[in-house]
């Protein structure tokens, strides 16, 4: 059920290769050797992981600094289903170019360190259900230079081999495929060691049948296999979890489970409640470091994130999702929205949008402004509720723990309060680690923002609407 795959040697291999910036394609100046070498290292590594059951393994192997490439794929012999597949993998390849590579932001700033090495790692897995139906999956691993956590994005495709055509995913799926394989999920994920100990409290609501999550599917001899990424419903140390569910199962109306109980009321409740906001992340050591005091202590907080940040720690945003957190947009880049025309703040507004889809399958759960800043004319741009905080802590300026808390105890009565603070300082990820035990014991539940808006005010959030600062007063 579990599967691990490790990166990290490969990337070591290529670095001490000792290739400084030449190809090792065939117009390349590597020698021929130590292509060769470098070849079968990729070749026995993916025979060792993964399922092969139809044609013959390409295999590219090159690195043009500060760019490194491992990428397997398979040559069926079937002319238009061959093309596809190698237009698929030029398509992932164009993409992680397009991530990496150095880029200078709007205010000439370099956004991506040229000294910082990239590798992709391209392995996949071939299923046959009989001679001529082939489900293809694809996983696309990073991992850099710099220490951030290699992250796995997987990729599923069918083809029919008679007619030499892919399938979309969606003509395969049946009626209740979807909601059977969720409620299947749920229940072996929640009852299965080593599973049940390790899912994320948020998994009902991650593992719906609308969520996407069972879009990516491989159809096998046995049932359905599906794949769920590193930081989706578990913890980022058990890798790549796989679940096959039976035919008979996925055919097989399913009984619902319970209804789950003590979601917060949409109507007013007079306990006591304080949301815990981050803005300007995700930091993947800060950020982190938060979110593992979250997970601790069982709480719930909202992150207010940058989206180009999004789209370079996607596997921080992930976990932020899957601890049950609202994950919400704080523009692009941190642009003053108060000084920018109609048409920049709504190039950002899409361009964000973009970047949380590609992580999380959906638009963010709401909007800050950078600075606070949004006047009545600039509200109406923004498609998401609009939150403001109440109290300011002044993490950024103080950089002390110490300071962080002081700020929030002199406020006296907390309840129904947005706490600001930012998820990229270290002092805050300390400060994080005092305040939320300290809540818990004054009685108060940590919340997120918009939960804080439905209990307290017996509103639902509303788009293009300011919660500002008498709000949450």
């Amino acid at each position: 059920m579990k599967k691990k795959r490790i990166f990290a040697f490969l990337l070591t291999f290529i670095m001490m290769t000792g290739l400084s910036g030449c190809s090792v394609s065939a117009k390349g100046l590597i020698s021929q050797k130590r292509l060769d070498e470098m070849t079968a290292k990729g070749e026995s590594f993916w025979a060792e992981q993964t399922q092969h059951q139809i044609g013959e393994t390409v295999t590219v192997t090159e690195y043009i600094k500060p760019l490194s490439y491992i990428l397997q794929y398979p040559k069926t012999g079937y002319e238009t289903t061959d093309a596809r597949i190698e237009g698929i993998v030029q398509e992932i390849r164009n993409a992680f170019e397009q991530e990496y590579l150095p880029e200078i932001g709007p205010k000439g700033e370099t956004r991506r360190d040229n000294n910082t090495e990239a590798a992709l790692y391209l392995g996949y897995e071939t299923y046959l259900t009989d001679e001529t139906n082939m489900s293809l999956l694809f996983f696309e691993t990073h991992e850099t230079s710099d220490g951030m956590s290699p992250h796995t994005r997987i990729q599923a495709f069918h083809f029919d081999l008679s007619k030499d055509q892919e399938i979309p995913a969606e003509e395969l799926m049946w009626a209740d495929f979807t909601k059977n394989a969720s409620v299947y999920t749920q229940k072996y994920f929640s009852t299965t060691e080593p599973y049940n100990e390790r899912i994320f409290g948020n998994y009902k609501t991650l593992l719906a049948p609308e969520n996407g999550r069972f879009d990516r599917f491989a159809f096998t001899e046995e049932g359905v296999l599906f794949h769920f990424d590193r930081y989706d419903i578990f913890p980022g140390s058990m890798g790549i979890v796989s679940l096959l569910i039976p035919y008979e199962d996925m055919r097989t109306k399913i009984t619902e489970p319970e209804a789950e109980a003590g979601k917060l009321p949409t109507a007013i409740t007079n306990k006591k409640m304080v949301a815990l906001t981050y803005d300007d992340g995700p930091n993947p050591i800060h950020t982190n470091a938060i979110l593992d005091i979250l997970e601790k202590y069982d709480a719930r907080a909202t992150f207010f994130d940058l989206g180009y940040l999004v789209e370079k720690y996607p596997d921080v945003v992930k976990r932020e999702n899957a601890l049950g957190c609202e994950v919400a947009s704080h523009s692009w880049d941190h642009e003053n929205f108060n000084k920018l025309n109609d048409a920049a703040i709504k190039a950002d507004v899409a361009k964000t949008d973009a970047a949380f889809q590609k992580v999380l399958g959906r638009s963010p759960d709401g909007f800050r402004p950078p600075y606070g800043n949004c006047n009545d004319h600039v509200k109406t741009l923004i498609p998401l509720p609009i939150y403001l905080w109440s109290v300011d802590t002044l993490d950024w300026k103080s950089r002390n723990a110490d300071a962080v808390m002081a700020e929030v105890k002199k406020i006296g009565d907390l309840d129904g309060k947005v706490i600001l603070m930012h998820g990229i300082y270290s002092s805050t990820a300390e400060a994080t680690a005092k305040l939320v035990p300290y809540l818990q014991e004054q009685g108060y539940e940590l919340v997120t923002v918009s939960e804080l808006v439905e209990a307290k005010h017996g509103e639902k959030p509303t788009n293009s609407k300011i919660y500002g600062y008498s709000y949450f007063q």
